[in-house]
């Protein structure tokens, strides 16, 4: 089965839903099983959701890519407000809001035909930046 590379390699000049990789984050780096850097705290993120409740706080952006073609890419950040996995674009990009570095984890999956596999990583490493 495929393995999954998980990466904070995105161009400076992508739009990821009105802002940039260094609106939201500083020195990301993906280990094994944990990821560390500082998340920076944004109060105006309207492209990231239509609740105002969602356009405020500190969110990350990952890259995903697998090892071969698969069905689908998922990420779900476990104890975030959706509760379940989202289905990442063709891009493999994904922005997710972090609100609680110790509760919460990023779980990235591959799925093809009837197998998945997972990389599940500890964010009690990052810097979460307040509100100004």
């Amino acid at each position: 089965m495929t393995t999954l590379s998980i990466d904070a390699d995105i161009s400076a000049g992508t739009d990821l839903l009105g802002k940039h990789v260094s609106d939201l984050q500083s020195g990301v780096i993906i280990g094994d099983s944990q990821i560390v850097g500082t998340l920076k705290y944004l109060s105006d993120y309207t492209g990231f959701s239509g609740d105002p409740n969602e356009q405020k706080g500190n969110y990350i952006a990952l890259h995903c890519t697998s090892s071969e073609t698969v069905d689908s890419l998922s990420v779900e950040v476990i104890n975030g407000t959706v509760g379940h996995p989202v289905t990442l674009d063709g891009d493999g990009i994904a922005v997710l809001k972090i609100a609680d570095k110790v509760r919460q984890k990023i779980r990235f999956a591959a799925h093809k035909d009837d197998q998945t596999v997972t990389k599940t990583f500890d964010l009690s490493g990052l810097t979460l930046e307040s509100e100004v």
